[in-house]
């Protein structure tokens, strides 16, 4: 306990205070207690520790939202599986133009870009065979959207797959399961790549495994409001009897589709053999 001493020491450290504070006649209605003088302004005081305390609270905020708004810029960066590294420097400027089919599906990208700009939310195709620019086209969309106040994400699926796999046996591996589809569920704007390279040789008659079909489809139902973008190899056909029709059914909800059908493989354009 204080003692007798203590108290009125500390009683007389307050008055002096208080003597020291130019106070005024005036009270504030709010708070029916008297104002003072603060920086040659009269205020009241507790109306003043609130409006600095709500001027702490917007710029704590304020930090808080911008935070988030580099976090949803940097996930395409930190949180993307992309297995072809060039793709990382793929722009729609460098999207090399030599014939007309790719002068029109470059434009017809250009004009999907527009549209999920404008806020238009469908499911966009690339389909083709390997070596097109599918996927340069689906990451050049993706870039140019980044950080306009949404969040982009780029998957390479057998990429994915493989991680989820390797979380079954190793406990502390954070990419697990729930951790894949929680992320690719919550982005804006997601590029799937590579729909059905995950099965293996796409020439033969396999189906997507359990697992596999699992994973799509929680991702594809948490998507539904949301714009998916997904590049394949394959024909619809092929898609339908390696996975769920129901699952290929609500990927291609909404649809918008660039397809490749003359375009050569630019990645053996150098082979001499």
């Amino acid at each position: 306990m204080q003692s007798l001493k203590e108290t009125l020491q500390k009683d007389n450290a307050l008055q002096k205070v208080n003597s020291a504070l130019n106070w005024t006649s005036n009270s504030c209605e709010i708070h029916e207690i008297s104002k003072m003088i603060v920086n040659e302004k009269e205020v009241c005081p507790r109306c003043e520790c609130e409006r600095m305390n709500d001027e702490f609270a917007e710029r704590v905020n304020a930090e808080i939202h911008g935070n988030l708004e580099k976090q949803k810029q940097n996930n395409l960066e930190t949180k993307s599986l992309v297995q072809d590294k060039t793709l990382l420097k793929a722009s729609l400027k460098s999207f090399v133009v030599k014939t007309q089919e790719e002068h029109t599906n470059k434009s017809e990208a250009m004009k999907c870009l527009d549209k999920y700009k404008k806020g238009q939310k469908f499911n966009l195709w690339f389909n083709g065979k390997p070596g097109v620019g599918k996927s340069h086209l689906a990451m050049s969309i993706l870039k140019e959207l980044n950080g306009l106040d949404t969040s982009c994400l780029f998957i390479d699926i057998d990429e994915m797959l493989r991680k989820i796999r390797n979380s079954f046996s190793n406990k502390e591996s954070p990419y697990t399961e729930q951790y894949f589809i929680d992320l690719l569920s919550e982005v804006d704007f997601l590029v799937l790549d590579d729909l059905g390279a995950e099965t293996g040789n796409i020439d033969t008659d396999k189906q997507a495994s359990d697992f596999t079909s699992r994973v799509l489809r929680a991702v594809i139902n948490a998507r539904q409001d949301k714009a998916t973008i997904i590049t394949t190899n394959l024909a619809s056909e092929k898609l339908l009897n390696m996975y769920d029709p129901k699952l290929i059914s609500r990927m291609m909800k909404n649809l918008q589709s660039i397809v490749f059908k003359e375009t050569k493989d630019k990645r053996l354009k150098n082979v001499g053999f």
